[in-house]
């Protein structure tokens, strides 16, 4: 006679982790896009190939890593999420990537998000504002169709950004959940 196997046993999340959740869900809240994906989507497009999830990660994993570089970020936390681009829930997805910094004394969250949007602005690749179509509060930047927030934080000493990728990803992604990429994006 064989034993049934017990459920794996489910801990609760280390504090620091809920309190990195809470974080990030303020920071959704306060950089956040108006717009969806529609005209950057591979399903409204023929002409354009849908993205593995290789590639779709790779494009807001390598932004967000410039982005850090090149405004000489402290990153407190990152994590890659997916998103559908439509109102039902259903493929193309997109991915991207929330993270936290943290403010350089002496600045405000928005003062940091502008002068980190007008930095990442003047480098090759870069332009400021959303790409073509997309419409978004604050302070953007994109490079192609892929296109970054920056915001302050829920707290005086953190800033946000969101980094956007392509609605170009015909994978059903309803049930992924985030994964922390922090020291991926520090790296």
């Amino acid at each position: 006679m064989t034993r049934p196997v017990p459920p794996p046993l489910r801990l609760p999340l280390p504090l620091a982790h809920r309190r990195a959740a809470a974080v990030l869900a303020a920071l959704t809240a306060l950089v956040v896009p108006i717009g969806g994906c529609s005209e950057m989507s591979a399903q409204n497009d023929p002409q354009v190939s849908p993205l593995s999830d290789e590639e779709s990660r790779a494009q807001v994993v390598d932004a967000a890593r410039e982005i850090v570089r090149t405004a000489g970020l402290d990153i407190t936390y990152a994590n890659l999420q997916w998103e559908w681009c439509n109102d039902q829930g259903e493929p193309p997805f997109r991915t991207k990537v929330e993270l936290a910094f943290v403010v350089p004394p002496g600045s405000t969250g928005q003062a940091a998000g502008t002068e980190i949007a007008t930095t990442v602005a003047a480098q090759p690749g870069w332009e400021p504002g959303p790409p073509p179509g997309q419409h978004s509060a604050g302070d953007v930047v994109h490079k192609g169709n892929v296109w970054a927030t920056v915001g302050p934080g829920n707290n005086p000493d953190r800033g946000g950004i969101v980094v956007f990728g392509e609605c170009r990803n015909m994978n059903d992604h309803r049930d992924t959940g985030g994964v922390e990429i922090t020291d991926e994006i520090r790296g």
